[in-house]
């Protein structure tokens, strides 16, 4: 199983990483994890250094409870990295959190969630 999952250095993305560590019948430790970030950019899709202190608290975490990710981090906008990144490393699912705004909020404001969940390759777990 391959699980791609999108952090942001939110308290949604905490929300995701501690939902995963605590279900371990769904999320093993023995699957493999990439904890992918999209860093604002000209769309530049390169793979920026994967040493940044954000990917580093999130493996730290995800380290102390047997789980052993691959950093990765892109420059571009954020939906449509996902989108292909869910495709270049042949994930299986997609795990986000979400901020959980209102119908209206998210039509006024885009909304990265509904964008991945209306083209991802992949099923997209959202974790609220």
């Amino acid at each position: 199983m391959k699980l791609l999952l999108a952090v942001d250095g939110s308290r949604y993305t905490r929300h995701m990483l501690t939902y995963i560590v605590s279900n371990e019948l769904m999320f093993r430790p023995f699957y493999d994890y990439v904890l992918f970030n999209v860093q604002p950019g000209d769309g530049n899709r390169h793979d920026v250094a994967a040493n940044n202190s954000l990917l580093e608290e999130h493996y730290q975490f995800l380290h102390a409870h047997g789980f052993a990710p691959l950093r990765v981090t892109r420059q571009g906008e954020p939906a449509r990295e996902l989108v292909v990144a869910a495709k270049q490393f042949q994930s299986n699912m997609l795990v986000m959190g979400c901020r959980g705004h209102s119908a209206i909020g998210s039509m006024l404001m885009g909304s990265v969630t509904a964008e991945v969940l209306a083209h991802s390759p992949v099923p997209v777990l959202v974790v609220r």
